[in-house]
């Protein structure tokens, strides 16, 4: 998943496109903006249109839709989705996130965390509205809690509780917490409260108008009840109010612009997006209550999806560059071996997970199971066997510079040692280019290649480097030192 996203982001071709803006003002001094519904994707007709606009100095609304819209209280934390929002808010990695959790569970501070359900039973919620009074005495929440009002139900379903329970915080008062252990535990009492708070309820509003031939649309909403959202305050930077304009209304064009923007392709997986990916077998679904429906399906389990995503870095197959997550060359290599085949089946993973629940709750005999994994091992050994890519082998003539006994043998896209308690693997692909037999032979016999040129960085810039290996045999580049010219002082000795 990692790598595919990485090779769709890099592929993108960006694309210019040209919109419209239009604006008048609601009759108390402020301004409401007005944007094109459609956006083009050469410049003329777009500044053709623009003139007109310009020109015609009012607008016209076509449509004026109101309604009221409620917003549910979001559904209490689950391991996964805690750590998907401490990720994407404070930049904790998902291991970060669940050992600070262990902590705060064995300092008895919150429940068990290694938890799947986002939902409490009922005798749970009946010790509710007095943790959320001990949450309302915090420092960090004084005021946030109503005690007088009665807690919302949303996250109160016994028959969607796993083995465990939605994270709540048990009332033991969180004393001489780190600062990054004290930002997971308000994260969870904050979500308690957002939880048990009312709905938001907000009147939108939808208007439509045409200028010179073209459509324009503006969206609004005030909050009538602000509910869960004023938990973080949110409800302040959401108010955008639009007067009560109706159908054939004329405007008074106020200012009119043009824009160009660049389409932007998805951005790579930060670890909080990939866990979505994992928790729906890499179905994008925005939806909480259908993620839980399908995390049956999903890749791992909320306990062991921070341990894969390390195992990954550790194994060397993607690194971190800022919040993105990105695939080392030795990762595309293999991606590109194994991308087409079963073995690499995302939905096909996510159903062995949902099998093995399955078997867990007696719906499935593991007999029936383990033949159908027996099938399947079978066809992905003949399906690898059968790779000429990865299996098309000649002997490079060199001894293994790890462990000298064993000879390394050319695979194709990579070159590994044939002994078998050794299997040193080197890859031939370096920063977008291929190394040859014979760079191959100067690195395993020296220990690094002559000067190579034609490589190419991550942000598709040229450079020249030498590959040599590490300490502990991985490949690396060796930059030359650059010649300097000796600074002339101008006079003559």
């Amino acid at each position: 998943m990692v790598c595919a996203r990485y090779w769709e982001n890099r592929r993108f071709t960006v694309e210019p496109f040209w919109q419209l803006h239009i604006a008048t003002d609601n009759g108390n001094g402020e301004v409401v903006k007005f944007s094109s519904s459609e956006k083009w994707k050469e410049k003329e007709p777009a500044t053709t249109l623009y003139n007109k606009v310009k020109e015609a100095g009012f607008f016209i609304v076509t449509k004026a839709e109101r309604k009221e819209k409620t917003e549910d209280t979001p559904l209490l934390y689950d391991l996964t989705t805690l750590q998907k929002e401490a990720n994407a808010k404070y930049g904790f990695t998902a291991e970060q996130t669940l050992e600070i959790a262990q902590r705060l569970y064995e300092k008895k501070l919150i429940t068990y965390p290694r938890t799947g359900s986002r939902y409490i039973p009922e005798d749970v919620f009946t010790e509710i509205p007095k943790l959320l009074a001990f949450i309302g005495n915090l420092p960090e929440w004084k005021g946030n809690v109503n005690p007088k009002a009665m807690p919302t139900r949303r996250s109160v379903d016994g028959g969607k509780v796993t083995d465990h329970h939605a994270l709540l915080v048990t009332g033991e008062k969180p004393l001489f917490l780190s600062k990054e252990d004290n930002i997971i535990y308000q994260m969870i009492a904050g979500r308690m409260i957002e939880a048990f708070s009312e709905k938001c309820v907000k009147d939108t509003a939808t208007v439509t108008a045409e200028c010179a031939g073209a459509e324009f649309v503006a969206k609004g909403s005030i909050i009538k009840q602000a509910g869960w959202r004023a938990v973080y305050g949110e409800e302040e930077k959401e108010e955008t109010i639009i007067p009560g304009w109706q159908e054939g209304n004329t405007l008074t064009l106020k200012a009119a612009s043009i824009t160009e923007g660049k389409t932007k392709p998805k951005p790579l997986h930060t670890e909080a997006t990939l866990l979505s990916a994992m928790e729906t077998a890499g179905k994008e679904i925005e939806d909480d209550a259908l993620r839980q429906a399908l995390k049956d399906c999903g890749i791992g389990t909320p306990a062991t999806r921070a341990a894969i995503i390390e195992t990954l870095f550790k194994r060397g197959y993607m690194e971190r560059c800022k919040k993105s997550l990105v695939p080392t060359e030795k990762g595309l290599a293999l991606y590109s071996v194994v991308k087409m085949m079963r073995i690499a089946d995302v939905a096909m993973t996510g159903e062995w997970e949902k099998e093995l629940a399955r078997i867990e709750r007696g719906e499935l005999p593991a007999d029936t199971f383990r033949k159908e994994i027996e099938a399947y091992t079978r066809e992905i050994t003949s399906e690898l066997l059968s790779c000429d890519k990865l299996f098309a082998r000649r002997d490079s003539g060199c001894k293994c510079p790890k462990c000298g006994t064993g000879s390394m043998q050319f695979y194709g896209k990579v070159v590994r040692c044939n002994n078998a308690e050794c299997g040193l693997p080197v890859f031939r692909l370096k920063a977008n280019r291929t190394l040859t037999d014979d760079e191959i032979k100067d690195l395993l016999t020296d220990g690094h290649t002559k000067l190579l040129k034609g490589f190419k960085s991550k942000q598709g810039k040229s450079f020249d480097a030498v590959v040599a290996f590490d300490g502990d045999y991985n490949t690396t580049f060796v930059f030359p030192e650059r010649k300097t010219a000796k600074k002339f002082s101008g006079r003559k000795k």
